[in-house]
């Protein structure tokens, strides 16, 4: 069985990333923020045993910035969050038998936790992990699940709420990991990483 995680990653651009933080701390600080976060993720992901990692960002232009880490770029298609997600893992799943899709702005994902969420999609078709903001930081998948991310609030605390009455109603077995936390806010930092602000 084939393992693959991807992740979603914006081009590093200066007033493009990181934006509700920058509005506290300035664009260069959130875009030093931005890459400190998809430089650490990258590696956690690199260090977890997956068969391939790759990274879906915004930008053609940004392709060599994520290269330079050891990974694989592919550029995100579609206009909304949710299109794109289900276009990346589609695009995995065609090419490897278990795919998760993190995001670049959740360093609280270790390699033990992607490990817990491969071995739940030995037994799952879906497996999620909740964002302590309502959200979530993690989405595996063993085969194309479209409905999950169509008509979706994404960035709203609804989001993790719908996406399981969604897998309860259709009937589509799945496995819940424990929460972890993102960054997209200067409140964020200062609860969990505030050496970062030094």
């Amino acid at each position: 069985m084939s393992s693959l995680i991807q992740i979603f990653a914006k081009a590093p651009v200066a007033g493009q990333v990181k934006t509700r933080l920058a509005k506290d701390k300035g664009d260069a600080f959130a875009l030093a923020v931005h890459q400190r976060l998809c430089e650490t993720v990258i590696a956690t992901a690199l260090n977890s045993g997956a068969d391939a990692v790759e990274v879906w960002t915004t930008d053609a232009a940004a392709f060599p910035y994520f290269e330079a880490l050891g990974v694989a770029c592919w550029l995100q298609q579609g206009l909304h969050l949710g299109t794109r997600m289900d276009f990346a893992l589609r695009h995995g799943l065609a090419r490897h038998d278990n795919v998760v899709l993190i995001g670049a702005d959740a360093p609280s994902i270790d390699a033990a936790y992607l490990a817990e969420a491969f071995r739940g999609l030995e037994q799952s078709s879906v497996v999620i992990g909740p964002a302590a903001d309502g959200g979530y930081v993690l989405v595996g998948v063993t085969t194309p699940a479209g409905f999950l991310f169509r008509d979706m609030p994404w960035g709203t605390p609804a989001v993790m709420g719908i996406t399981l009455e969604r897998l309860f109603s259709s009937g589509v077995g799945f496995h819940v990991l424990a929460d972890r936390w993102d960054i997209d806010t200067l409140e964020d930092l200062q609860q969990h990483l505030p050496d970062w602000l030094s």
